[in-house]
């Protein structure tokens, strides 16, 4: 394993250095009690050749590229997360993302969370709002306990006897995938040991490891490092209890290494915050193959009257972006007024009864109808204004990509030019010239 003193580029204080070999100590115990262990695994029907594993420092890059790599992430923080990661590049990815590393997010308004974890009669723990939220407020930034892989590896290569059982693999694959996040749970503070371990476990009589069956039920989705989907465990946002008409929405931002989660519609005091553990606009059928490994039948409004709600959800889902549509519409003066405000305003009262305020689809609307607003003029700027505000408290917490204002910002100048050329065109001054010239 290598010393951060010797390989990292970055000075490593006193402190750090005594962390090091706290960290070395705990882990030379552990890799000599599971050595312990593996010395009877050919009575389980396999071997394991080599220790392929590399603890490292916050910032140091290791010259081998080992199978898994542990580190704590960012340097300095009280606030750490515990990494899981395959190989050395998936690290330097991690660390030389823009502007990171970031503190989450703590709104000045926000004095103390809006939430609590209570029992839910019939779904065990879950969040529950302690004061009423509107589309966009922020409920909590809270960095993961623990990221990992979604497919993990081993630490060592496993190598099955000729004579070995279906059943002796599995348990194999399932000993020494709890063996790789053992690692990283026993480098994890006391208090957040305590927290993982305190989470629902959905996979107890399926051969899975605690560890892993914790992992299994309260992981979500993060970002991708070299192609792989990693994957983080949280002490509340793991407890979220899901619906398919689901009252907030997530993003991770990876600058601030945390999930943040807001409202994305009207929650009252006292009500239940949930989120979605799959494709909302996936039929019934499919939503419910995805819950069952959660243990999960889902009760809400779209799962009881499922046949309605299905159709409704189809034609959500062939949504398209309308910009070109609403450019072309807006410089022909031609064409009604209401052409594609009265569709537009149509879907999104279809979304909101089905409840999928949390989806991109609902904000794209939002944004159709700025826009279609926008060209109708001075008469609508108020109707343009509350669409605006109400899209603009939802895509406030994207993360990466694009930059939503700049491409609002576009969009409305492509529009006023189209609208202005609409006018014009409505007197038979003709600027249709001007119109091709600008937009395309």
């Amino acid at each position: 394993m290598d010393n951060p003193s010797t390989t990292s580029s970055t000075p490593v204080t006193d402190a750090e250095q005594a962390g090091w070999q706290e960290i070395e100590e705990i882990t030379r115990k552990l890799t000599e009690e599971f050595r312990i262990k593996d010395q009877t695994s050919k009575s389980r029907g396999y071997e394991i050749s080599g220790m392929t594993c590399v603890l490292s420092s916050a910032y140091e890059i290791p010259t081998d590229n080992p199978a898994v790599l542990y580190t704590s992430q960012p340097r300095g923080s009280d606030y750490a997360v515990e990494f899981l990661l395959h190989g050395a590049a998936a690290k330097r990815e991690l660390i030389e993302y823009p502007d990171y590393p970031q503190e989450p997010y703590r709104p000045s308004e926000l004095k103390e969370r809006p939430y609590s974890i209570v029992e839910i009669s019939g779904k065990g723990l879950g969040m529950v709002a302690t004061k009423d939220l509107a589309p966009g407020d922020l409920i909590v930034a809270e960095r993961p306990l623990l990221v990992a892989p979604r497919l993990l590896r081993t630490l060592g290569s496993v190598v099955f006897n000729d004579n070995a059982t279906k059943e002796q693999q599995e348990a194999a694959k399932s000993f020494e995938t709890e063996k790789t996040i053992r690692y990283a749970y026993d480098r994890m503070r006391p208090e957040d040991q305590a927290a993982y371990m305190k989470l629902h476990n959905a996979h107890l009589h399926d051969g899975s490891g605690p560890l892993f069956g914790i992992m299994r039920t309260n992981r979500y989705a993060l970002f991708d490092l070299q192609g792989e989907t990693y994957t983080g465990v949280f002490e509340d946002l793991s407890r979220i209890n899901h619906s398919c008409c689901p009252n907030a929405d997530r993003r991770f931002n990876r600058a601030t290494l945390s999930m943040q989660l807001f409202a994305a519609r009207n929650i009252k005091k006292g009500e239940q915050i949930t989120t979605s553990y799959c494709d909302l606009l996936a039929p019934y059928a499919t939503r419910q193959l995805s819950l069952a490994p959660y243990g999960i039948c889902c009760d809400c409004p779209a799962c009881l009257d499922h046949v309605e709600s299905d159709k409704n959800r189809l034609r959500i889902s062939h949504l398209q972006s309308a910009v070109p549509a609403i450019i072309k519409w807006a410089a022909n003066p031609a064409l009604p007024d209401d052409l594609l405000l009265r569709p537009s305003l149509t879907m999104l009262e279809l979304l909101e009864s089905e409840g999928l305020e949390a989806t991109r689809h609902y904000a794209q609307v939002l944004y159709h109808s700025m826009l279609i607003y926008s060209a109708l003029g001075e008469s609508s700027t108020n109707e343009c204004l509350h669409f605006m505000a109400r899209w603009a408290k939802l895509k406030r917490w994207d993360a990466g990509g694009s930059n939503p204002a700049e491409r609002g910002k576009h969009d409305l100048e492509k529009v006023e030019i189209a609208s202005f050329a609409r006018r014009l065109l409505a007197t038979g001054e003709g600027a249709a010239v001007v119109f091709v010239t600008e937009v395309n």
